[in-house]
């Protein structure tokens, strides 16, 4: 096995400055013996990124995924080698499409790439693949999740929001006893939202129409007042998640838990600027899932002490 050994730092760019891109920054600074940041955009330089396509060797793309990530990322391919957290999981194919028609020659995009999709992933094929036919089955929460959060703060009329998703414990027990489950009913989701009172009960139809997201799942509107949003819900960040396989008599489970989601989404992400950075080291192009890379384009070290 040849080890990958590229020890110049890696010269890194972060697009989107919410509490992802902020989480990617501080651990960009903390590594500063492995990565330099170059620069960070926002809205309001976001008209300058053209001027480093030949200074950046990775952008980390911190934005949403309902809209605007299939927007942003294809646009950004053409000058840069990308790194995402895209995290709607039935529309991936068509977001890896997209960006392959607009890539740029000789770069690298890895989509996917936080910790579900991403390592959760990597530990479902893994399981599946030992025991193709047992049951095996996702679930998330109790915790906040980024994505879903984003895509209530984009519905009109929403002045804050906050999504909590709660896994069902009685379809959970049944998934460990090789028992299979009704994909929309393993978990609900508990949307807490800053309205206007006129707008509450367009808004609530709205949320729970939106494919993907809420619908078909169940889904519960509650809304607060700004002061009880920014007391009990405006800086929570924990979540959770894990795989279950059940096959006769050997059960698995890989469990994540965190108190900061968009610091262990950051903590993937920059993981999988290395892997970027080293496929483009051997002159590799394209586009990539977590399943694409091999766990040695992980490090920039010796790996046959961690085998």
């Amino acid at each position: 096995m040849r080890i990958l050994k590229y020890m110049e730092k890696i010269k890194v760019a972060i697009f989107g400055m919410g509490n992802l891109g902020n989480a990617c920054k501080q651990i960009i600074e903390e590594r500063h013996d492995e990565f330099e940041l170059i620069q960070t955009f926002n809205r309001q330089n976001a008209d300058t990124v053209d001027e480093y396509k030949d200074k950046v060797d990775v952008m980390l793309l911190c934005v949403g995924s309902a809209v605007d990530a299939p927007i942003i990322a294809p646009n950004l391919a053409r000058d840069f080698s990308t790194v995402d957290s895209f995290d709607t999981h039935a529309k991936l194919f068509d977001y890896m499409e997209s960006i392959k028609r607009s890539q740029g020659k000789s770069r690298v995009s890895i989509v996917g790439a936080g910790w579900d999709p991403g390592l959760m992933s990597v530990m479902r094929l893994y399981f599946r693949s030992a025991l193709p036919n047992a049951m095996h089955e996702s679930y998330w929460g109790v915790g906040v999740s980024l994505g879903h959060t984003n895509v209530l703060k984009k519905v009109n009329g929403i002045i804050d929001a906050i999504q909590f998703t709660i896994p069902n414990k009685k379809t959970m027990n049944k998934t460990r006893k090789g028992e299979s489950v009704c994909s929309n009913k393993k978990h609900i989701r508990h949307c807490y939202i800053v309205a206007d009172k006129a707008e509450h009960k367009r808004i609530e139809r709205e949320i729970k129409g939106i494919p993907n997201y809420f619908a078909p799942y169940k889904t519960i509107v509650k809304f607060v007042s700004i002061d009880e949003f920014n007391k009990k819900y405006k800086n929570r960040r924990e979540h959770a998640g894990c795989v279950i396989t059940s096959s006769g008599d050997i059960n698995i489970e890989f469990n994540v838990s965190m108190l900061s989601n968009p610091h262990f989404t950051a903590s993937a992400m920059i993981a999988n600027t290395v892997a970027c950075y080293n496929i483009q080291k051997e002159g590799q192009s394209g586009v990539f899932t977590v399943a694409d890379i091999a766990p040695k384009y992980l490090f920039r070290k010796d790996i046959l002490g961690l085998i």
